[in-house]
Protein backbone atom coordinates (compact mmCIF):
# COMPACT_ATOMS: atom_id res chain seq x y z
CA UNK A 1 0.00 0.00 0.00
CA UNK A 2 1.64 3.70 -1.09
CA UNK A 3 0.20 6.64 0.95
CA UNK A 4 -0.46 9.71 -1.47
CA UNK A 5 -0.79 13.14 -0.23
CA UNK A 6 -2.76 15.71 -2.64
CA UNK A 7 -1.51 19.88 -2.07
CA UNK A 8 -3.98 21.65 -3.76
CA UNK A 9 -5.84 24.82 -3.07
CA UNK A 10 -9.03 23.83 -5.62
CA UNK A 11 -11.03 21.25 -3.74
CA UNK A 12 -12.66 20.38 -7.20
CA UNK A 13 -8.96 19.01 -8.00
CA UNK A 14 -8.81 17.35 -4.71
CA UNK A 15 -12.19 15.44 -5.63
CA UNK A 16 -11.41 14.45 -8.83
CA UNK A 17 -7.99 12.99 -7.65
CA UNK A 18 -9.16 11.44 -4.53
CA UNK A 19 -12.44 9.62 -5.83
CA UNK A 20 -10.30 8.22 -9.17
CA UNK A 21 -7.59 6.43 -6.54
CA UNK A 22 -9.93 5.34 -4.10
CA UNK A 23 -12.27 3.89 -7.00
CA UNK A 24 -9.93 2.68 -9.34
CA UNK A 25 -6.30 1.88 -7.58
CA UNK A 26 -6.85 0.08 -4.53
CA UNK A 27 -2.88 -0.37 -4.32
CA UNK A 28 -3.16 3.38 -3.20
CA UNK A 29 -4.53 5.15 0.16
CA UNK A 30 -4.99 8.81 0.10
CA UNK A 31 -3.42 9.44 3.64
CA UNK A 32 -3.73 13.55 3.85
CA UNK A 33 -5.17 16.46 1.83
CA UNK A 34 -3.56 19.53 2.16
CA UNK A 35 -4.86 23.48 0.93
CA UNK A 36 -1.46 25.05 0.79
CA UNK A 37 2.13 24.50 1.56
CA UNK A 38 2.36 25.56 5.11
CA UNK A 39 -0.37 23.15 5.82
CA UNK A 40 0.99 20.36 3.66
CA UNK A 41 4.27 21.06 5.29
CA UNK A 42 2.89 21.15 9.20
CA UNK A 43 0.60 17.09 7.81
CA UNK A 44 3.80 15.90 6.13
CA UNK A 45 5.77 16.25 9.59
CA UNK A 46 3.36 13.97 11.15
CA UNK A 47 1.85 11.44 8.18
CA UNK A 48 4.33 11.10 5.84
CA UNK A 49 3.85 9.85 2.29
CA UNK A 50 5.43 8.03 -0.77
CA UNK A 51 3.78 10.20 -3.50
CA UNK A 52 2.60 13.82 -3.10
CA UNK A 53 0.58 15.60 -5.83
CA UNK A 54 1.56 19.15 -5.68
CA UNK A 55 -0.50 22.06 -7.52
CA UNK A 56 2.32 24.73 -8.77
CA UNK A 57 -0.10 27.84 -8.52
CA UNK A 58 -1.19 28.18 -4.60
CA UNK A 59 -1.51 30.77 -2.07
CA UNK A 60 1.03 31.34 0.89
CA UNK A 61 3.40 28.97 -0.90
CA UNK A 62 4.15 27.90 -4.75
CA UNK A 63 4.33 23.95 -5.40
CA UNK A 64 7.79 24.41 -6.33
CA UNK A 65 8.85 25.88 -2.99
CA UNK A 66 6.70 23.27 -1.23
CA UNK A 67 8.88 20.60 -2.90
CA UNK A 68 11.81 22.05 -1.89
CA UNK A 69 10.96 22.36 1.27
CA UNK A 70 9.51 18.61 1.36
CA UNK A 71 13.24 17.72 0.13
CA UNK A 72 14.99 19.10 2.82
CA UNK A 73 12.90 16.84 4.92
CA UNK A 74 13.32 13.29 3.09
CA UNK A 75 14.20 12.68 -0.29
CA UNK A 76 12.53 8.80 0.32
CA UNK A 77 9.02 10.00 -1.51
CA UNK A 78 7.90 11.09 -5.20
CA UNK A 79 6.62 14.18 -6.09
CA UNK A 80 3.77 14.77 -9.09
CA UNK A 81 3.52 18.09 -10.23
CA UNK A 82 -0.56 18.62 -11.19
CA UNK A 83 -1.23 21.73 -12.87
CA UNK A 84 -3.42 24.19 -15.45
CA UNK A 85 0.11 25.90 -16.41
CA UNK A 86 2.54 24.25 -18.92
CA UNK A 87 5.32 26.66 -19.10
CA UNK A 88 8.61 25.04 -19.92
CA UNK A 89 10.31 27.21 -16.76
CA UNK A 90 8.08 25.68 -14.52
CA UNK A 91 9.11 22.34 -16.13
CA UNK A 92 12.88 22.84 -15.53
CA UNK A 93 12.69 23.58 -12.33
CA UNK A 94 10.76 21.16 -11.44
CA UNK A 95 13.47 18.36 -12.81
CA UNK A 96 16.24 20.53 -10.66
CA UNK A 97 13.85 19.37 -7.91
CA UNK A 98 13.90 15.70 -8.93
CA UNK A 99 9.96 16.09 -10.29
CA UNK A 100 9.95 13.63 -13.40
CA UNK A 101 5.95 13.77 -13.05
CA UNK A 102 4.17 16.73 -14.40
CA UNK A 103 0.22 16.52 -14.98
CA UNK A 104 -1.84 18.97 -16.97
CA UNK A 105 -5.61 20.02 -16.22
CA UNK A 106 -7.55 19.01 -16.72
CA UNK A 107 -6.21 15.51 -15.91
CA UNK A 108 -5.95 12.25 -18.03
CA UNK A 109 -6.48 9.57 -15.70
CA UNK A 110 -4.50 7.03 -18.03
CA UNK A 111 -1.78 9.17 -17.68
CA UNK A 112 -2.15 10.10 -13.83
CA UNK A 113 -2.53 5.84 -13.68
CA UNK A 114 0.59 5.53 -15.29
CA UNK A 115 2.67 8.12 -13.53
CA UNK A 116 1.61 6.22 -10.51
CA UNK A 117 2.78 2.68 -11.68
CA UNK A 118 6.08 4.53 -12.69
CA UNK A 119 6.31 6.00 -9.08
CA UNK A 120 6.23 3.16 -7.53
CA UNK A 121 8.83 1.47 -9.43
CA UNK A 122 10.93 4.29 -8.17
CA UNK A 123 10.26 3.97 -4.83
CA UNK A 124 11.25 -0.41 -4.86
CA UNK A 125 14.04 0.81 -7.13
CA UNK A 126 15.38 3.20 -4.26
CA UNK A 127 14.25 0.81 -1.21
CA UNK A 128 16.00 -1.85 -2.90
CA UNK A 129 19.19 -0.09 -3.16
CA UNK A 130 19.25 1.39 0.43
CA UNK A 131 20.96 -1.01 2.65
CA UNK A 132 18.00 -2.01 5.05
CA UNK A 133 18.17 -0.73 9.16
CA UNK A 134 19.58 -3.57 11.55
CA UNK A 135 17.09 -3.17 14.29
CA UNK A 136 13.83 -1.44 14.60
CA UNK A 137 12.40 1.53 16.38
CA UNK A 138 11.70 -0.55 19.33
CA UNK A 139 14.92 -2.03 19.37
CA UNK A 140 16.97 1.55 19.81
CA UNK A 141 14.78 2.57 22.02
CA UNK A 142 15.20 -0.55 24.06
CA UNK A 143 18.73 -0.43 24.55
CA UNK A 144 18.89 2.95 25.20
CA UNK A 145 16.45 3.12 28.36
CA UNK A 146 18.45 0.00 29.78
CA UNK A 147 21.27 1.79 29.29
CA UNK A 148 20.23 4.60 31.46
CA UNK A 149 17.78 3.20 33.59
CA UNK A 150 20.77 0.94 34.73
CA UNK A 151 20.47 -2.46 33.23
CA UNK A 152 23.89 -2.88 31.71
CA UNK A 153 26.04 -3.54 34.34
CA UNK A 154 28.92 -4.86 32.73
CA UNK A 155 30.21 -2.27 29.84
CA UNK A 156 31.33 -5.47 27.63
CA UNK A 157 27.19 -6.47 27.58
CA UNK A 158 26.47 -3.33 26.61
CA UNK A 159 28.75 -2.93 23.58
CA UNK A 160 27.62 -6.08 22.39
CA UNK A 161 24.01 -5.38 22.21
CA UNK A 162 25.15 -2.41 20.71
CA UNK A 163 26.78 -3.43 18.10
CA UNK A 164 23.55 -5.16 16.55
CA UNK A 165 22.03 -2.19 15.99
CA UNK A 166 23.68 -0.68 12.72
CA UNK A 167 24.30 2.93 14.33
CA UNK A 168 26.05 5.41 12.32
CA UNK A 169 28.51 5.74 15.52
CA UNK A 170 30.93 3.56 17.07
CA UNK A 171 30.24 3.05 21.29
CA UNK A 172 32.96 5.23 22.17
CA UNK A 173 32.76 7.98 19.62
CA UNK A 174 29.47 8.98 20.31
CA UNK A 175 29.37 12.63 21.40
CA UNK A 176 26.04 14.12 22.15
CA UNK A 177 23.31 16.12 24.24
CA UNK A 178 20.20 15.30 26.49
CA UNK A 179 17.39 18.65 25.48
CA UNK A 180 13.97 18.60 26.92
CA UNK A 181 11.54 20.66 25.21
CA UNK A 182 8.57 22.04 26.47
CA UNK A 183 5.41 22.91 24.86
CA UNK A 184 3.18 26.19 26.38
CA UNK A 185 0.44 25.20 28.18
CA UNK A 186 -2.12 26.97 25.65
CA UNK A 187 -0.82 25.28 22.66
CA UNK A 188 -3.54 24.36 20.42
CA UNK A 189 -2.95 20.93 18.52
CA UNK A 190 -5.46 19.30 16.00
CA UNK A 191 -3.86 16.03 16.64
CA UNK A 192 -3.03 13.55 19.37
CA UNK A 193 0.04 14.43 21.77
CA UNK A 194 2.15 11.74 20.28
CA UNK A 195 1.99 12.88 16.69
CA UNK A 196 2.94 16.02 18.30
CA UNK A 197 6.23 14.83 19.28
CA UNK A 198 6.96 13.07 15.67
CA UNK A 199 6.43 16.43 14.37
CA UNK A 200 8.82 17.80 16.78
CA UNK A 201 11.13 14.76 16.04
CA UNK A 202 11.11 15.09 12.45
CA UNK A 203 11.92 19.22 12.91
CA UNK A 204 14.79 18.33 15.18
CA UNK A 205 16.04 16.31 12.26
CA UNK A 206 15.42 18.74 9.68
CA UNK A 207 17.40 21.67 11.49
CA UNK A 208 19.99 20.38 12.88
CA UNK A 209 20.32 16.78 11.26
CA UNK A 210 22.37 14.77 13.87
CA UNK A 211 23.44 10.95 13.31
CA UNK A 212 20.73 10.22 15.69
CA UNK A 213 18.07 11.06 17.33
CA UNK A 214 15.89 9.53 20.25
CA UNK A 215 12.44 10.07 21.95
CA UNK A 216 13.20 9.24 25.40
CA UNK A 217 10.02 9.64 27.47
CA UNK A 218 7.51 12.35 27.39
CA UNK A 219 5.76 13.86 30.91
CA UNK A 220 3.04 16.31 30.83
CA UNK A 221 3.68 19.49 28.14
CA UNK A 222 7.37 18.00 27.56
CA UNK A 223 9.60 15.67 26.24
CA UNK A 224 12.93 14.60 26.88
CA UNK A 225 15.57 13.92 23.18
CA UNK A 226 18.62 12.77 22.97
CA UNK A 227 20.64 13.15 19.80
CA UNK A 228 24.18 11.88 19.02
CA UNK A 229 26.04 14.47 17.13
CA UNK A 230 29.53 16.39 18.51
CA UNK A 231 28.54 19.36 17.23
CA UNK A 232 25.47 20.20 19.08
CA UNK A 233 26.56 20.18 22.22
CA UNK A 234 26.02 23.66 22.65
CA UNK A 235 24.00 24.56 19.60
CA UNK A 236 21.57 27.46 19.85
CA UNK A 237 17.96 26.08 20.07
CA UNK A 238 16.60 29.52 18.75
CA UNK A 239 15.50 27.87 15.08
CA UNK A 240 13.76 24.70 16.51
CA UNK A 241 11.77 27.70 18.18
CA UNK A 242 11.20 29.30 15.45
CA UNK A 243 10.24 26.63 12.77
CA UNK A 244 7.86 25.22 15.21
CA UNK A 245 5.84 28.08 15.61
CA UNK A 246 5.95 28.56 12.08
CA UNK A 247 4.98 25.74 10.58
CA UNK A 248 3.47 24.02 13.28
CA UNK A 249 2.29 26.68 15.33
CA UNK A 250 3.17 25.32 18.37
CA UNK A 251 4.93 27.37 20.62
CA UNK A 252 7.93 26.03 22.65
CA UNK A 253 10.87 26.65 24.79
CA UNK A 254 14.25 24.27 25.17
CA UNK A 255 16.53 23.29 27.82
CA UNK A 256 19.68 21.81 27.54
CA UNK A 257 19.58 18.98 30.43
CA UNK A 258 23.11 17.78 29.78
CA UNK A 259 25.97 16.47 27.41
CA UNK A 260 27.64 13.27 26.82
CA UNK A 261 31.28 12.06 25.40
CA UNK A 262 30.44 8.01 24.43
CA UNK A 263 28.18 5.51 25.39
CA UNK A 264 30.11 4.25 28.06
CA UNK A 265 29.63 7.92 30.02
CA UNK A 266 25.69 7.15 29.37
CA UNK A 267 25.85 4.45 30.95
CA UNK A 268 28.35 5.22 34.09
CA UNK A 269 27.11 8.36 34.68
CA UNK A 270 23.93 7.54 37.16
CA UNK A 271 23.19 12.27 37.46
CA UNK A 272 22.17 11.72 34.11
CA UNK A 273 18.99 9.76 34.53
CA UNK A 274 18.62 11.42 37.87
CA UNK A 275 18.31 14.34 35.65
CA UNK A 276 15.87 13.46 33.10
CA UNK A 277 13.88 10.95 35.70
CA UNK A 278 14.39 7.62 33.61
CA UNK A 279 13.83 4.62 36.10
CA UNK A 280 11.37 1.99 35.52
CA UNK A 281 8.98 3.61 38.53
CA UNK A 282 8.74 6.72 36.61
CA UNK A 283 7.77 5.53 33.19
CA UNK A 284 5.01 3.49 34.78
CA UNK A 285 4.05 6.75 36.22
CA UNK A 286 3.78 8.89 33.11
CA UNK A 287 1.42 6.95 32.06
CA UNK A 288 -2.28 8.88 32.89
CA UNK A 289 -5.15 7.35 34.57
CA UNK A 290 -6.67 7.02 31.42
CA UNK A 291 -4.06 5.83 29.46
CA UNK A 292 -3.82 2.75 31.78
CA UNK A 293 -7.92 2.35 31.53
CA UNK A 294 -7.98 2.81 27.58
CA UNK A 295 -5.06 1.07 26.81
CA UNK A 296 -4.00 -1.69 28.55
CA UNK A 297 -6.34 -4.04 28.23
CA UNK A 298 -5.53 -3.83 24.54
CA UNK A 299 -2.30 -4.92 25.06
CA UNK A 300 -3.48 -8.76 26.30
CA UNK A 301 -5.15 -8.78 22.71
CA UNK A 302 -2.23 -7.35 21.09
CA UNK A 303 -0.14 -10.33 23.01
CA UNK A 304 -2.95 -12.98 21.67
CA UNK A 305 -2.26 -11.75 18.37
CA UNK A 306 0.90 -12.09 18.59
CA UNK A 307 1.21 -15.23 19.69
CA UNK A 308 -0.85 -16.15 16.47
CA UNK A 309 0.52 -14.47 13.90
CA UNK A 310 4.58 -14.73 15.27
CA UNK A 311 5.76 -15.61 11.31
CA UNK A 312 4.46 -12.51 10.04
CA UNK A 313 6.37 -9.30 9.61
CA UNK A 314 5.46 -7.61 13.11
CA UNK A 315 6.91 -4.34 13.56
CA UNK A 316 6.15 -2.79 16.78
CA UNK A 317 4.19 0.60 14.77
CA UNK A 318 2.31 -1.63 12.82
CA UNK A 319 1.05 -3.86 15.58
CA UNK A 320 0.28 -0.69 17.87
CA UNK A 321 -1.49 1.00 14.85
CA UNK A 322 -4.46 -2.24 14.82
CA UNK A 323 -4.88 -1.63 18.29
CA UNK A 324 -5.29 2.08 17.63
CA UNK A 325 -2.32 3.31 19.48
CA UNK A 326 0.81 5.33 18.68
CA UNK A 327 4.10 3.09 18.57
CA UNK A 328 5.54 4.85 21.53
CA UNK A 329 2.43 4.93 23.57
CA UNK A 330 1.91 1.30 22.68
CA UNK A 331 5.66 0.40 24.03
CA UNK A 332 5.48 1.85 27.65
CA UNK A 333 1.57 -0.05 28.08
CA UNK A 334 3.42 -2.98 26.97
CA UNK A 335 6.14 -2.87 28.94
CA UNK A 336 3.69 -2.06 31.78
CA UNK A 337 2.32 -5.69 31.59
CA UNK A 338 4.65 -8.31 30.08
CA UNK A 339 7.81 -5.74 32.12
CA UNK A 340 9.98 -6.70 29.48
CA UNK A 341 10.25 -4.67 25.69
CA UNK A 342 7.67 -5.55 22.45
CA UNK A 343 10.78 -6.31 20.59
CA UNK A 344 11.89 -8.83 23.44
CA UNK A 345 8.81 -10.15 23.80
CA UNK A 346 8.89 -11.14 20.01
CA UNK A 347 12.62 -12.75 19.90
CA UNK A 348 10.96 -15.30 22.86
CA UNK A 349 8.42 -15.71 21.04
CA UNK A 350 10.20 -16.41 17.84
CA UNK A 351 12.96 -18.05 19.36
CA UNK A 352 10.80 -20.64 21.51
CA UNK A 353 9.42 -21.92 18.59
CA UNK A 354 12.11 -22.05 16.75
CA UNK A 355 13.46 -24.52 18.98
CA UNK A 356 10.75 -26.70 18.83
CA UNK A 357 11.53 -26.80 14.37
CA UNK A 358 14.96 -27.35 15.11
CA UNK A 359 14.07 -31.11 16.50
CA UNK A 360 12.66 -31.50 12.69
CA UNK A 361 14.59 -31.91 9.56
CA UNK A 362 13.55 -28.67 8.28
CA UNK A 363 16.84 -26.72 6.69
CA UNK A 364 17.31 -23.67 9.31
CA UNK A 365 16.95 -20.99 6.37
CA UNK A 366 13.41 -22.95 6.04
CA UNK A 367 13.14 -22.56 10.26
CA UNK A 368 13.90 -19.22 9.90
CA UNK A 369 11.46 -18.64 7.73
CA UNK A 370 8.87 -19.69 9.69
CA UNK A 371 9.61 -18.18 12.58
CA UNK A 372 9.46 -14.70 10.47
CA UNK A 373 12.76 -14.19 9.38
CA UNK A 374 13.47 -13.03 5.95
CA UNK A 375 17.30 -12.94 6.88
CA UNK A 376 18.57 -16.01 7.43
CA UNK A 377 21.91 -13.86 9.53
CA UNK A 378 19.49 -11.90 11.54
CA UNK A 379 17.91 -14.73 12.74
CA UNK A 380 21.03 -16.68 13.62
CA UNK A 381 22.03 -13.27 15.83
CA UNK A 382 19.19 -13.96 18.00
CA UNK A 383 18.62 -17.44 18.37
CA UNK A 384 22.56 -16.98 19.74
CA UNK A 385 21.82 -14.52 21.70
CA UNK A 386 18.75 -15.97 23.26
CA UNK A 387 20.20 -19.85 23.61
CA UNK A 388 24.07 -19.18 24.00
CA UNK A 389 24.77 -20.99 20.90
CA UNK A 390 24.18 -20.95 17.03
CA UNK A 391 21.20 -23.30 15.64
CA UNK A 392 23.18 -25.45 13.98
CA UNK A 393 25.23 -25.65 17.37
CA UNK A 394 21.82 -26.32 18.92
CA UNK A 395 20.76 -28.41 16.43
CA UNK A 396 23.76 -30.51 16.70
CA UNK A 397 23.37 -30.73 20.56
CA UNK A 398 20.17 -32.54 20.67
CA UNK A 399 21.46 -34.90 18.24
CA UNK A 400 23.68 -35.96 20.40
CA UNK A 401 21.35 -35.97 23.84
CA UNK A 402 19.08 -38.10 21.22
Amino acid sequence: MYRIMIVDDEKAAQDTIRKYIEARLPEFEICAVANNGPEAIKTFLHTPADIVFVDIRMPIMDGLTLIGELNKITRNYIPIIVSSYGEFEYAKTAIQLGVSRYLLKPIDFDEMTESLKSACETLKNYRRLTPPIAASADEYETWFINLLTGKYSEARTAVADFSTLGLPFTYDDSAGICIQVTIAPNTLWSYDADSLYTAISNLIRLIYRPQFLLLLCTKQNSCDFLLVDPTLTHSSWEELRTQAYQILNVSLSVRPLFTFSSMEKLRTETSFREVIGLTDTNLKNSLSSDETADSLSGIESAIAYMKEHYAEDLTRDAIASQFYMSGSHFSRCFKMVTNTSYSDYLIELRMQKAMELLKTDLSIQEVAKRVGYTNANRFTINFRHYTSCTPKEYRANLRKRG
